[in-house]
């Protein structure tokens, strides 16, 4: 079992990436929305996968949310927007994803 220290931080992109997948979005969705190539998407996925020890897209989304590295914003959709409108939460999942940036605690073990 990993602990939130032994995953190493998601690039801004990796993150967003992930975030996509989250949402439910394929790999060619994903690409279209950050304007760049499936291959790309692909890898970036691949570099999550392997920084969240991650065996698939579930299970490297379901570490990322846990430990605080991107924000599923459907959960937030639903905390924030209890007794919202059907249009207000369709107009939030169409926001562009939040991207967090983790923070470092324990600077001293990164060499």
């Amino acid at each position: 079992m990993h602990t939130a220290t032994e995953f190493r931080p998601l690039a801004p992109r990796q993150a967003e990436a992930l975030t996509h997948r989250a949402r439910g979005l394929s790999n060619r969705e994903t690409a279209q929305a950050m304007r760049c190539s499936v291959t790309n998407v692909s890898n970036l996925l691949a570099e999550c996968f392997y920084k969240l020890h991650a065996r698939n897209s579930t299970d490297a989304v379901a570490k990322a949310v846990k430990h605080g590295l991107i924000q599923f914003i459907l959960i937030a959709c639903i905390i924030n927007g209890i007794g919202a409108d059907q249009e207000q939460i369709r107009n939030r999942l169409n926001r562009r994803p939040t991207v967090r940036t983790i923070r470092i605690r324990n600077r001293e073990n990164l060499a």
